[in-house]
């Protein structure tokens, strides 16, 4: 072989030497000094946004306790900064960690039951930020019969789901060989309300749904457990249909693998058939801790594969077929309608077609910021809500499936005050009609609520609509409309003498006529409170 085809063999096999090496960054990109230190980083844990990863390192001289909680945030140039330590009440000297953080990023659920600031013992609480900023008590999560789960197992871990309704455990039972098997409990709702109750049971019934904070026993999460192997270190994706989790079972790459299932109904005991993700995913050694933000373009998992000490958090940019499916991310500001200033408030969503709550988030009581995650496929309403405000609401019809988007969508409450307007944005009719239709029955209970709750209320139902149309039959279907609402809700048992009802046709506008938008801003339905 002559010089230069010897030469030309050398610089062959570096450039494929590279190119693997280059391929293997790809596939596995690790997080870096500012995550990862000389112990190992296991659980992690990203926000939604991608802006922040929680973990926990095991054996780090800083610790409290064995485990800990650590967090990074990442910077306007796409590194991450380095981790820190949080002091109490994160760690308090108990080993512990994050099961997830919600959507807006104001609350955290941990591994260990606190009651009024003290460890109890073994099982979950929820921490959410006050109105300074900082982290609040921990306080535990009331699972009924929990108790003797937490007798049979001596480990667990467990996933709080970005709707804030189900809770994900998993739990390794002692008398069964180590077998880990993952369970589901749910936020036990508000009863569903009936026209036939009297006003005073539905005060109650606002009362029992605003203060109930309980969750049903656990129930082992279907078809995703087997009975020979083990299911642990599971992850719901944000669509709240897929779910990542580790096996051993049979056709994995090695010993512990991840897989994926979907969801198939709301029992949370269907799912397809688990599949395995791959050896870009796995590897033939123990592959376990897996999350995803909302966007879902890369995975960040854990891997002692040229790691800078013992297991590492890594991430990997996610094929198709492994993908869940696209969300939408809605994120704005809850402000005072009147002084514009900034407020901590209640969010909550709910699928317009059935009234059936979708999620519970809450804004930042300092910034008001708030932020929720909305799968396609159904029409949605939410609203925000905090103490002497009328809850406003707002709707977002994502019915057609399209690609991960972010949108931003600021909510103004309305202090409760005489000469208050509100707009009632989730009231629909037919076209051209007065008829109410379905999808605006959560938006008249939650308006029968507000006056039940507030038994000296009297308000005016006003009727708008833009200027298509003679100004006649305009008046006449404003006012039609009106009477529609104001029918409702003396069906649902409030006084008649305490609602007016007026149209105003198209003598009111708020915005222009001479487009699509200002059309749809012009043709609404509002109230005015009248008295107090």
């Amino acid at each position: 072989m002559s010089i230069t085809s010897k030469a030309t063999a050398i610089l062959s096999i570096v450039l494929a030497s590279n190119f693997c090496y280059a391929q293997d960054e790809l596939k596995h990109q690790n997080l870096g000094s500012s995550v990862n230190s000389s112990v190992d980083e296991l659980k992690p844990i990203i926000s939604a946004d991608g802006k922040t990863l929680y973990m926990i390192r095991n054996g780090h001289a800083q610790n409290l306790a064995t485990e800990d909680i650590w967090y990074s945030t990442l910077s306007s140039d796409g590194s991450w900064d380095k981790a820190l330590h949080p002091a109490s009440p994160l760690n308090q000297g108990k080993n512990t960690s994050v099961c997830n953080v919600s959507p807006d990023g104001n609350t955290l659920v941990i591994k260990g039951a606190y009651v009024d600031g003290e460890y109890e013992g073994s099982g979950f609480s929820i921490v959410t930020k006050n109105k300074k900023g900082n982290w609040g008590e921990p306080k535990k999560l009331d699972i009924k019969n929990f108790a003797k789960y937490v007798d049979a197992a001596d480990c667990m871990g467990a996933y709080y789901c970005g709707d804030g309704k189900t809770i994900l455990i998993y739990l390794c039972d002692v008398n069964d060989g180590q077998r880990t098997n993952i369970y589901f409990s749910k936020l036990i709702e508000r009863e569903k309300w009936s026209k036939g109750k009297s006003l005073k049971d539905f005060g109650k019934f606002l009362s029992k749904a605003l203060n109930n904070k309980t969750w049903t026993e656990p129930e082992l999460l279907g078809n995703i457990n087997t009975k020979e192997y083990e299911e642990t270190y599971c992850f719901l994706a944000s669509d709240g249909v897929t779910l990542y989790f580790a096996s051993n079972r049979p056709g994995g790459q090695g010993d512990l693998d991840l897989w994926m299932a979907k969801r198939q109904d709301d029992t949370w005991k269907k799912w397809s058939e688990p599949v395995n993700l791959g050896p870009k995913i796995n590897s033939k050694g123990r592959d376990a801790y897996y999350c995803l933000d909302a966007k879902a373009e890369y995975a960040y998992l854990v891997s002692d594969h040229n790691s800078i000490g013992g297991d590492d958090i890594v991430k990997v940019k996610l094929a198709e077929d492994i993908k869940p499916n696209p969300v939408v991310l809605i994120r704005g500001k809850v402000f005072n309608a009147k002084t514009k200033e900034p407020i901590g408030a209640g969010i909550e969503y709910e699928n317009l077609v059935d009234g059936k709550n979708a999620g519970f988030a809450n804004s930042n009581p300092m910034t008001g910021e708030y932020t929720i995650i909305l799968p396609y496929g159904k029409n949605y309403g939410f609203l925000g809500s905090a103490e002497k405000f009328i809850p406003v609401s707002d709707n977002m019809d994502l019915t057609q499936v399209a690609a991960y988007q972010e949108i931003n969508r600021d909510l103004y409450l309305v202090p409760l005050e005489v000469g208050s307007v509100i707009r009632l944005n989730n009231i629909f009719f037919d076209f051209g009609k007065a008829t109410l239709r379905p999808e605006s029955v959560p938006e008249m209970e939650r308006l029968a609520g507000y006056m039940a709750s507030n038994k000296g209320m009297e308000i005016e139902i006003s009727g708008h609509t833009d200027n298509v149309g003679s100004a006649d039959a305009n008046l006449k279907l404003s006012d039609d409309r009106a009477k529609a609402v104001a029918d409702y809700l003396v069906s649902m048992g409030i006084e008649a003498p305490k609602i007016k009802f007026k149209g105003y046709g198209e003598t009111k506008p708020v915005s222009t006529n001479d487009t699509d938008e200002g059309k749809q801003m012009n043709r609404r339905v509002e109230f005015t409170i009248l008295k107090n």
